[in-house]
């Protein structure tokens, strides 16, 4: 699977940032631009830049699931990875790489899915700083297990209602590492051809 320019550049956007800075990243980017295709070459390089890398992907359907997992299996077939969704009848988690339903990983023990090292949330918006929602919960058991836990969100529009930009306001996501939602990025998009 051959990336487009923008592709590359958002996924070499997240290894920059943390080559610089210490937080938790957002890559913004359109509905249909490819945030399946740059997570799962994100996980791709990770594993070869960094053996033994153990990374969870999370998001709130099971069709996001597949279709990011899709996605990484398309690049890289022989990938560890396994699911943990109840929506897909699947309870994998001794793979390196698990894509999870965070209702389904909410309801398990941290334990059982041992050090994790990158956490991916797709739809990052729907993460809300109430420390009693499940996916805040997941995040501490994590970092109890493995406190050097890094977090990158995925996600169509880094604004939530009520709330205002994901990375202002001292919630979870810290900084905007990679962002083509805006009219000029838009623009660039469709002289582009996508």
């Amino acid at each position: 699977m051959k990336l487009r320019d923008y592709q590359i550049e958002a996924k070499a956007s997240i290894f920059n940032y943390f080559a610089d800075h210490v937080g938790n990243p957002i890559v913004a980017m359109p509905c249909a631009t490819g945030k399946s295709v740059v997570i799962g070459s994100f996980i791709y390089d990770a594993f070869c830049y960094f053996p033994g890398t153990r990374v969870m992907m999370l998001t709130h359907v099971k069709e996001l699931i597949e279709q990011n997992l899709d996605k990484l299996l398309k690049m890289w077939p022989t990938a560890p990875a396994g699911v943990y969704s109840a929506g897909m009848k699947r309870k994998e988690s001794h793979f390196p790489i698990t894509f999870g339903g965070v209702q389904t990983v909410a309801k398990a023990s941290p334990d059982r899915f041992g050090r994790v090292d990158l956490l991916l949330v797709d739809e990052c918006h729907l993460l809300s700083n109430s420390d009693t929602t499940m996916y805040q919960q997941i995040i501490k058991g994590l970092r109890e297990i493995n406190p050097a836990l890094k977090v990158v969100g995925f996600t169509a529009t880094d604004y939530r209602l009520g709330w205002g930009k994901l990375s202002e306001g001292g919630g979870l996501f810290t900084d905007v590492c990679f962002d083509i939602t805006g009219l000029e990025a838009f623009n660039r998009l469709v002289a582009e051809g996508y």
